[in-house]
Protein backbone atom coordinates (compact mmCIF):
# COMPACT_ATOMS: atom_id res chain seq x y z
CA UNK A 1 0.00 0.00 0.00
CA UNK A 2 1.15 3.26 -0.63
CA UNK A 3 1.12 6.28 2.27
CA UNK A 4 1.23 9.87 0.76
CA UNK A 5 2.53 12.61 3.18
CA UNK A 6 3.20 16.23 3.45
CA UNK A 7 6.00 17.63 4.38
CA UNK A 8 7.47 20.99 5.12
CA UNK A 9 11.60 21.79 5.10
CA UNK A 10 12.11 21.30 8.93
CA UNK A 11 10.14 18.26 9.12
CA UNK A 12 12.11 16.39 6.98
CA UNK A 13 14.79 14.04 9.27
CA UNK A 14 18.50 13.32 7.91
CA UNK A 15 17.59 10.27 6.02
CA UNK A 16 13.92 11.34 4.24
CA UNK A 17 15.94 14.02 3.37
CA UNK A 18 18.61 12.57 1.50
CA UNK A 19 16.44 9.63 0.35
CA UNK A 20 14.53 12.77 -1.72
CA UNK A 21 17.49 14.37 -3.20
CA UNK A 22 18.64 10.73 -4.37
CA UNK A 23 15.68 9.96 -5.98
CA UNK A 24 15.33 13.21 -7.53
CA UNK A 25 18.71 13.40 -8.63
CA UNK A 26 18.57 10.01 -10.26
CA UNK A 27 15.96 10.75 -12.39
CA UNK A 28 15.84 14.15 -13.22
CA UNK A 29 19.76 14.53 -13.39
CA UNK A 30 21.19 11.27 -14.15
CA UNK A 31 18.33 9.29 -16.33
CA UNK A 32 17.51 12.98 -18.18
CA UNK A 33 20.97 13.37 -18.71
CA UNK A 34 20.60 17.09 -17.48
CA UNK A 35 23.09 18.33 -15.07
CA UNK A 36 21.34 21.01 -13.71
CA UNK A 37 21.70 22.55 -10.06
CA UNK A 38 18.49 20.45 -8.56
CA UNK A 39 19.25 22.60 -4.86
CA UNK A 40 17.75 25.93 -5.83
CA UNK A 41 17.19 27.25 -2.14
CA UNK A 42 13.15 26.41 -3.26
CA UNK A 43 12.84 23.38 -0.87
CA UNK A 44 13.19 25.36 2.25
CA UNK A 45 9.77 27.06 1.57
CA UNK A 46 8.13 24.41 -0.11
CA UNK A 47 5.61 21.65 0.28
CA UNK A 48 6.56 18.03 -0.37
CA UNK A 49 4.62 15.26 -1.04
CA UNK A 50 6.17 11.63 -0.52
CA UNK A 51 5.39 8.65 -1.48
CA UNK A 52 6.23 5.48 0.12
CA UNK A 53 5.75 1.67 0.32
CA UNK A 54 7.17 0.79 3.51
CA UNK A 55 10.04 2.83 4.44
CA UNK A 56 10.94 2.96 0.73
CA UNK A 57 10.32 6.68 -1.26
CA UNK A 58 8.95 5.48 -4.90
CA UNK A 59 7.87 8.82 -6.17
CA UNK A 60 7.86 12.76 -4.94
CA UNK A 61 6.52 16.33 -6.05
CA UNK A 62 7.29 19.83 -4.91
CA UNK A 63 5.06 22.57 -4.65
CA UNK A 64 5.88 26.17 -4.02
CA UNK A 65 4.06 29.05 -3.24
CA UNK A 66 3.47 32.54 -4.67
CA UNK A 67 6.24 35.35 -3.60
CA UNK A 68 7.59 38.42 -4.28
CA UNK A 69 9.64 36.44 -7.05
CA UNK A 70 5.77 34.90 -8.85
CA UNK A 71 2.19 36.02 -8.68
CA UNK A 72 1.23 32.39 -9.82
CA UNK A 73 1.89 28.65 -7.39
CA UNK A 74 3.91 26.28 -9.16
CA UNK A 75 4.90 22.34 -8.84
CA UNK A 76 7.78 20.33 -10.22
CA UNK A 77 10.63 17.99 -9.55
CA UNK A 78 7.55 15.68 -9.81
CA UNK A 79 9.43 11.61 -9.91
CA UNK A 80 8.56 8.10 -9.74
CA UNK A 81 11.07 5.37 -9.44
CA UNK A 82 11.85 3.30 -12.51
CA UNK A 83 9.76 0.47 -10.62
CA UNK A 84 6.42 2.04 -10.05
CA UNK A 85 6.33 4.13 -13.43
CA UNK A 86 2.96 2.82 -15.39
CA UNK A 87 0.70 2.51 -12.39
CA UNK A 88 -0.77 5.53 -12.63
CA UNK A 89 1.04 7.30 -9.39
CA UNK A 90 2.37 9.92 -11.10
CA UNK A 91 -1.22 10.84 -12.12
CA UNK A 92 -2.23 10.37 -8.19
CA UNK A 93 1.17 12.42 -7.24
CA UNK A 94 -0.53 15.56 -9.68
CA UNK A 95 -3.89 15.07 -8.42
CA UNK A 96 -3.28 15.61 -5.00
CA UNK A 97 -0.37 18.42 -5.58
CA UNK A 98 -3.08 20.23 -7.51
CA UNK A 99 -5.54 19.99 -4.78
CA UNK A 100 -2.87 21.36 -2.55
CA UNK A 101 -2.76 24.00 -4.00
CA UNK A 102 -6.00 24.60 -4.72
CA UNK A 103 -6.58 25.03 -1.29
CA UNK A 104 -4.95 28.37 -1.24
CA UNK A 105 -7.03 29.56 -4.20
CA UNK A 106 -3.71 30.15 -6.15
CA UNK A 107 -3.08 30.57 -9.92
CA UNK A 108 -1.00 27.56 -10.93
CA UNK A 109 1.85 27.89 -13.54
CA UNK A 110 4.09 25.07 -14.08
CA UNK A 111 7.53 24.64 -16.45
CA UNK A 112 6.46 21.06 -18.68
CA UNK A 113 8.04 18.42 -20.38
CA UNK A 114 5.29 16.36 -21.03
CA UNK A 115 2.16 18.62 -22.70
CA UNK A 116 0.07 15.81 -23.35
CA UNK A 117 0.26 14.34 -19.65
CA UNK A 118 -0.88 17.96 -17.92
CA UNK A 119 -3.19 18.55 -20.24
CA UNK A 120 -5.26 16.01 -19.05
CA UNK A 121 -5.06 17.67 -15.66
CA UNK A 122 -6.41 21.05 -17.24
CA UNK A 123 -3.09 22.50 -17.80
CA UNK A 124 -3.00 24.96 -21.29
CA UNK A 125 0.45 25.73 -23.02
CA UNK A 126 1.72 29.60 -23.33
CA UNK A 127 3.77 30.88 -25.70
CA UNK A 128 6.62 29.03 -27.13
CA UNK A 129 8.61 26.12 -25.98
CA UNK A 130 11.93 27.04 -24.05
CA UNK A 131 15.23 25.12 -23.02
CA UNK A 132 15.06 24.61 -19.21
CA UNK A 133 18.88 22.76 -18.60
CA UNK A 134 19.13 21.28 -21.95
CA UNK A 135 15.30 20.24 -22.09
CA UNK A 136 12.40 21.21 -24.02
CA UNK A 137 9.95 22.56 -21.71
CA UNK A 138 6.36 24.18 -22.20
CA UNK A 139 4.95 26.89 -19.54
CA UNK A 140 1.51 25.48 -18.81
CA UNK A 141 -1.10 27.44 -17.04
CA UNK A 142 -3.93 25.22 -14.91
CA UNK A 143 -7.77 25.98 -16.47
CA UNK A 144 -9.51 22.98 -14.30
CA UNK A 145 -12.94 23.32 -16.95
CA UNK A 146 -14.47 20.45 -15.39
CA UNK A 147 -11.61 18.19 -15.16
CA UNK A 148 -12.37 15.91 -11.96
CA UNK A 149 -9.50 15.87 -9.28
Amino acid sequence: MIEFRWYRFGEFGSQELYAVLALRQQILVVEQQSPYSDLDFADQTASHLLARIGTDLVAYARCTWPSEETASASFGRVVVSRQHRGTGLGRELVQRTIRRLREQSCDIVIGAQLQKFYSDFGFVREGKPYDDAGLPHLRMRWHPRGVPL
